[in-house]
């Protein structure tokens, strides 16, 4: 969405833009900042510096921008610092540190549905839709994930909203007494109740989906805030894992 904002606003104004000669950075003006993205319905979270001398990391709430220091030039992308041997997406652990900060003061920890691991590894929460089938092949396998040491954790997301035809069967799965029971009819196809009694929740579940980034089923946040969208078999989810904690 902050993409498109901020595309269609270059566009329109593309023929009047020229050179600006700005004066030596001595600090961001955050007012000014702020004043210039408010326009395109995006809130600051924070201005910080950034390792590039004169640009500003802008954290908004729909994602990171650069700016300089007045506001009057932005840069949307990702960030990447390189050395010899590796490379690190600074902006992409920014994301991380934010999802990380949303999901704690979201408070689900009692609302997920936990398929845990005996031998816990690694945890993974991954938001899901009972209409989604990749978010069916992964729950196929959920005891491979489980041998692996992988605890999956489920939030409900129906991708098409509070609209969706599944809307009503999610909120039943969270209703239920045993919700694990439900959730696996669920993804058989084999469980056919629905409520409103717990729409709520879903729809709490929602806002921080799209707060964090998710944008299709299954989605996947790790416990530093880090968002991985799409299946991936145990395995090779076993082996990103590994990669990303030895990042």
């Amino acid at each position: 969405m902050m993409i498109k904002r901020l595309i269609a606003a270059a566009l329109l104004a593309g023929a009047a833009l020229t050179p600006v000669a700005h004066a030596d950075e001595t600090g961001p003006n955050e007012q000014a900042i702020k004043k210039v993205l408010e326009r395109y319905r995006l809130s600051v979270d924070s201005v910080e510096s950034s390792p590039l001398k004169g640009i500003y990391e802008v954290v908004t709430n729909d994602g990171v921008v650069y700016s300089n220091s007045d506001g009057s030039y932005f840069i949307y992308g990702s960030l990447i610092h390189t050395t010899d041997t590796d490379s690190v997406n600074l902006t992409e652990r920014t994301k991380a540190k934010r999802n990380k900060k949303l999901f704690d003061e979201a408070n689900v920890q009692d609302e997920m549905i936990i398929y845990p691991a005996k031998n816990e590894k690694y945890v993974v929460t991954v938001f899901t839709d009972t209409s989604c089938g990749y978010c069916s092949k992964l729950h196929s396998q959920m005891a491979e994930y489980n041998d692996l040491g992988i605890t999956i954790r489920y939030l409900a997301y129906p991708r098409s909203g509070p609209q969706a035809p599944n809307f009503p069967q999610m909120s039943a799965i969270w209703c239920e007494k045993d919700k694990k029971d439900a959730m696996d009819k669920a993804k058989r196809r084999q469980f056919d109740k629905t409520s409103n009694q717990c729409d709520d929740l879903v729809k709490r579940h929602l806002v921080l989906g799209g707060a964090v980034g998710v944008t299709g089923t299954p989605a996947l946040l790790l416990n530093d805030g880090t968002l991985m969208s799409g299946y991936l078999p145990p395995q090779q989810l076993l082996q990103m894992l590994q990669n990303h904690e030895n990042s």
